[in-house]
């Protein structure tokens, strides 16, 4: 149903809108496109990551750290990105270097898990690194041919260090309970395009059972399996995967994916999996579905209207679905 589709949003709820847009605008530097009294959208590379109050939706955040999902920016160079980030008020835990590169984990005033990441050589010949890759020519291309993540860069002499304004958003992790559940949902009854992992015939070295990454154009979004038999001990030296989640409290963050018919595919979840109970809202802004998937996480499929697509955001979506999907999906 979404083989070709593209994530053009990823909703954060948030407590306190005033505190998190200073953390987002001000101590990470993003750039916002345009904002109201209930939300607020940033530039985040090909992705628009908007902040909603969680209380206006209804959306029951943890009390404690939030290790359901993991945002994730790409970097050049994440020891000067975190150092210049660090001068910004960013508190990181230690940098960890791992087969997939070298990777740094933060969290905004919710809680909410956060990360830059550096790839390594090896993940830039997986299938993931080819949109990787693509990514970071396409940055490069319309910065005319500057550094793709200016955060990776030095401050200048006696300027604030740079922030992510120029930086890439380019995974979101979702954890799920049961690999399967998950794969059957994304990959058999969205149908989003797999690269690695799971039903994929193109599995990288990296890849752990159960971790799935799918392709939107730009973003990646990847499900991981938990692994309870992890220890506390184990979990803190390093966060990935967590070892539980927290049942009715992983809503925090979800992707946005384009639908040329959003009531089609709402239409069509209901049909293979009625227990999902679509909801189908109609705005001036276009057709928007809520759908809480069954692993215990929240998506939408959002159909833009004409008149959306005039506003500074609707003007980032063209762009967004502008970016070529030219990366084969794996053979099942």
């Amino acid at each position: 149903m979404l083989a070709d589709t593209r994530v053009l949003y990823v909703f954060l709820y948030v407590r306190d809108l005033a505190v998190s847009r200073a953390f987002y605008a001000g101590t990470l530097g993003l750039r916002v496109i345009e904002e109201d009294e209930g939300c607020v959208k940033f530039d985040a590379g090909q992705v628009i990551l908007a902040l909603n109050r969680a209380a206006d939706y209804g959306i029951v955040l943890p009390d404690v750290k939030d290790h359901s999902t993991d945002v994730v920016w790409l970097v050049d160079d994440v020891r000067q990105a975190t150092a210049n980030l660090a001068a910004r008020g960013v508190q990181f835990k230690p940098t960890d270097w791992y087969q997939p590169g070298g990777i740094a984990d933060f969290y905004d005033p919710d809680g909410r898990w956060l990360t830059l990441y550096e790839p390594s050589a090896e993940a830039l010949g997986w299938p993931s690194g080819e949109r990787l890759r693509a990514v970071i020519e396409a940055r490069r291309a319309r910065s005319g041919g500057g550094t793709a993540q200016r955060v990776s860069q030095p401050p200048a002499p006696g300027q604030e260090p740079p922030g992510l304004g120029d930086a890439e958003l380019i995974y979101l992790f979702t954890f799920v309970p049961s690999s399967k559940v998950a794969q059957a949902f994304y990959h058999d009854e969205l149908g989003l395009r797999a690269l690695e992992g799971g039903p994929c015939s193109r599995t990288s070295g990296g890849d752990e059972e159960g971790v799935v990454k799918y392709d939107t154009g730009g973003i990646l979004i990847a499900t991981h399996h938990v692994e309870p038999e992890r220890s506390r001990e184990e979990f803190e030296e390093h966060l990935c995967p967590p070892p539980e989640l927290e049942g009715g409290r992983m809503k925090g963050v979800a992707p946005v994916f384009h639908a040329r018919d959003a009531e089609a595919v709402a239409r069509y979840l209901a049909s293979v999996r009625p227990e999902l109970r679509p909801v189908v809202t109609r705005a001036p802004v276009g057709t928007i579905v809520r759908v809480d998937d069954p692993t215990g996480h929240l998506v939408f499929l959002y159909e833009p209207s004409p008149a959306a697509l005039e506003t500074p955001s609707g003007r980032k979506i063209q762009e967004i679905l502008s970016v070529p999907l030219d990366l084969p999906a794996c053979a099942a």
